[in-house]
């Protein structure tokens, strides 16, 4: 995968460092030629300096032809600007840091595919970590949330099927893994299995019931 990043901001440049690492194609671009060169010098990474709010300087990015493009500059207001820029060039799929909430509506008016609000994802994940620590990671879309559980000792599915276990309305067991192996329905949790859900946002609570009296301890 071909990815843009306008913005070496700290989650820029954390951004494009694991995003090389997982082996996707990263270009970077910033007005800061240091910071253009540490990145380069240190990694896969490629780097462009220049500002990303210039129509001239996306399209000698390539945008047109990225598989996804990232605005993680410094503020919202310049963030917006270039979304709107890189879906004027013709960009697949744009996605942006919004900072304030109260923005989100501008962002989503403007077509721009997702926004993440940095403080509002960490407060999301510490909020799981203490309420749901059986979750291991989750992504939140429009419409639905996905989470990813390791199975362990103690908890209530171990020796279950994912068929006794049901699927509530608007909640769906997507997949379990074991060993890098896709298991049946059919087949009884074991501890160290994967469990990968989906609930949708009108099910929110009821998903987390199901999630509690399958997954917690005791």
């Amino acid at each position: 995968m071909h990815v843009i990043i306008a913005g070496l901001s700290d989650i820029g440049q954390n951004l494009a460092e694991l995003l090389n690492k997982q082996g996707h194609e990263v270009l970077v671009i910033d007005r800061d030629p240091a910071k253009c060169a540490d990145i380069a010098s240190s990694s896969d990474v490629m780097a462009i300096t220049g500002d990303a709010s210039q129509k001239s300087v996306l399209e000698e990015a390539g945008v047109r032809n990225a598989d996804a493009f990232v605005a993680a500059a410094g503020d919202d207001s310049e963030n917006l600007m270039i979304c709107m820029l890189a879906k004027e060039i013709g960009a697949r799929s744009v996605v942006s840091l919004v900072d304030e909430t109260e923005h989100e509506e501008a962002f989503r008016q403007a077509g721009v595919t997702f926004q993440v609000n940095p403080d509002m994802v960490a407060a999301r994940h510490i909020s799981r970590m203490i309420s749901q620590p059986y979750v291991k990671d989750f992504l939140t879309c429009e419409m639905a949330e996905i989470f990813e559980i390791e199975i362990e000792r103690g908890m209530r599915c171990v020796g279950r099927s994912i068929s006794q276990m049901g699927n509530p309305n608007g909640i769906k067991i997507l997949v379990v893994q074991r060993e890098g192996k896709y298991l049946s329905p059919d087949s009884q949790l074991e501890p160290g299995d994967w469990l990968t859900l989906i609930v949708d946002r009108a099910s929110a609570r009821k998903g987390t019931e199901f999630m509690n009296k399958w997954f917690s301890k005791g």
